[in-house]
């Protein structure tokens, strides 16, 4: 008979981080390190040639074709690796965050490196349609200063338009998922709203609504405000009942049970929607600027698509994707903070 103390095999030994997973071995982080280098070794090694490719016919004659901004990058991520991995044999937590993004810090590498062949070297890939890491990154550190201007322009149309949404998703949420009354004459108006695309109000809002930052400030609440009263109702409604119950039992308020109750257990729902919303937002943002804005990211996509300058468009685009990901941060570092209540309950 087995002892007591024998642990039933249904029960198998939990992850011991279920986050970083990847085996912790330096392996894959050394050859991440070795990647870069390779990258760099083919950029130097590799002779650049045009054939039959003729400057401000082709492409412009000002498309950035110097590699030396490449070649510092591809350097320092591969000098910055190496410095961590001394540092990370100290730090546990960060030994494991390492060593589990390795092998895809590995596999950038080596896209960088086939990307920059199949354009710069090979130009089996030609411009101007498809620029290579080093005309892109050619172009950022020289054209920072009107990066920063749209950049700033299209920041301010995102936190206007994602603030005023997000208040107004969380009041009509409140107010569907509480009030019976509100739910009936505010919930079908939603779903509506819902299906519509907000990009398809383009035509209305911009003459009904000037000057055009007004519009299209209108348009990214629009984006975010469904999607927010909609999560913000359902995290209320799914409120389990036990919970007013005993609440009710303790002498708990109409507005306690609101407040203390129903709204806290909306918070993950809230910032799901948040997270969903901030990129429905984004996508009407540039597309926007695009029809009807003198500055922001999108406008910029515009105007450099119309001189052929696809080398500014592709720059845009990884801005885009670094703005979207520190605002993804942003969002998950609040929401961390907010729902820390629950650790311990959820299970992985």
């Amino acid at each position: 008979m087995p002892s007591a103390k024998t642990p039933h095999k249904a029960l198998a030994s939990p992850v011991s981080d279920p986050r970083f997973w990847k085996p912790h071995s330096g392996v894959w982080y050394a050859l991440a390190i070795l990647a870069f280098l390779a990258a760099l070794a083919a950029n130097v090694l590799i002779p650049a040639n045009i054939p039959g490719l003729l400057p401000g016919k082709d492409f412009s004659s000002d498309y950035p074709v110097d590699p030396t901004n490449y070649r510092i990058l591809l350097g320092a991520m591969a000098l910055f690796l190496a410095l961590l991995w001394p540092l990370a044999h100290f730090l546990p937590r960060l030994r494991q965050r390492l060593f589990h993004k390795a092998q895809f810090i590995f596999a950038g590498a080596l896209a960088l490196a086939v990307w920059d062949i199949l354009t710069s070297k090979l130009f089996i890939l030609k411009p101007p349609y498809f620029p290579g890491p080093v005309n892109i990154i050619a172009y950022i550190p020289t054209n920072w200063e009107n990066l920063l201007t749209h950049i700033a322009a299209s920041s301010q149309l995102f936190i206007a338009g994602m603030v005023l949404g997000t208040l107004a998703g969380i009041v009509t949420g409140i107010l569907i998922g509480w009030y019976k009354q509100w739910f009936y004459w505010l919930f079908p108006i939603l779903k509506f709203t819902g299906v519509i695309p907000a990009t398809a109000w383009m035509p209305i809002v911009t003459v009904a609504l000037k000057p055009a930052p007004v519009a299209m400030t209108f348009l990214l609440v629009i984006a975010s405000w469904f999607v927010i009263s909609f999560m913000m109702c359902q995290g209320m409604q799914s409120t389990p009942r036990a919970l007013y119950e005993v609440s009710e039992t303790l002498g708990a308020s109409r507005s306690f049970l609101l407040f203390h109750v129903a709204i806290p257990n909306a918070l993950p729902s809230i910032f799901t929607g948040i997270s969903t919303a901030t990129s429905m937002s984004f996508l009407t943002l540039v597309a926007a600027e695009m029809m009807g804005a003198t500055a922001g990211l999108g406008y910029f996509i515009n105007y450099s698509k119309a001189f052929n300058k696809y080398y500014q468009v592709y720059a845009a685009i990884i801005i885009m994707f670094l703005v979207f990901s520190i605002l993804l941060a942003l969002i998950d570092l609040i929401r961390n903070r907010a729902l820390r209540w629950q650790k311990g309950l959820v299970q992985q």
